[in-house]
């Protein structure tokens, strides 16, 4: 949604299909094999994308490509693939896009340390009535089966007030639910050390007024 927000925002308009389209991006997870599998077999069916139309950009990103052997993998394989990112380079997808056109490169960019959180990115919501509306990134637990600290990289909360202030926006343009996101909910505002607690969030946001709040 945040990626949709950014390009409609310079000017892009949704295609339709995949034929009729001049950017192209899978946003990937890399959390199961069965995942994974299918991203590769997404990427070789838009092979036949670029044979009719050489100008389109066909882009990865996501958790898969934060892992170093993803990126050999389908730079190696897939050679119509023109620009891979991970997680935290979303705000820089106008820049990267420029690159590619501009210059005419493969580019790959991932950073492997996690910026700041960067707030007030532009939006384009799939539905009128339900919204996502994250609260926290990363995770700090490392556990022996899970590579989500690896590529989400460690705990970040996003500062209460402009959670709040996101969800007043969605209330205010009538939206019934909202579903707050984090990769571990409850340790939302730990990494505050202020006394900053999910249930404190919880209840700030239920004041607010939409009828169904989810995490």
């Amino acid at each position: 949604e945040i990626m949709a927000g950014i390009l409609e925002k310079a000017g892009f308009t949704k295609g339709e299909t995949e034929d009729k389209s001049d950017l192209i991006i899978l946003n990937t997870c890399a959390v199961r094999e069965n995942a994974e599998d299918k991203v590769f077999g997404r990427i070789g069916e838009l092979k036949w994308v670029k044979k009719d139309n050489p100008d389109a950009i066909v882009c990865v990103c996501g958790c898969m490509v934060q892992q170093k052997h993803i990126i050999e993998f389908i730079l190696k394989t897939f050679t119509h693939v023109d620009l891979i990112f991970g997680t935290h380079n979303i705000p820089s997808l106008l820049e990267m896009l420029n690159d590619v056109v501009i210059n005419k490169v493969r580019l790959v960019d991932v950073k492997s340390i996690p910026g700041e959180i960067v707030e007030n990115l532009p939006s384009v919501r799939e539905s009128k009535f339900k919204a996502f509306v994250n609260i926290s990134y990363g995770c700090d637990k490392f556990c022996t089966y899970c590579i989500v600290p690896y590529t989400r990289g460690k705990e970040r909360s996003r500062k209460m007030e402009d959670i709040l202030k996101e969800v007043q926006e969605l209330k205010n343009n009538n939206y019934q639910e909202v579903t707050l996101l984090g990769q571990n909910v409850d340790a939302y505002g730990k990494d505050f050390k202020g006394g900053t607690t999910f249930a404190k969030l919880l209840d700030e946001v239920a004041k607010i007024g939409i009828p169904r709040v989810r995490f």
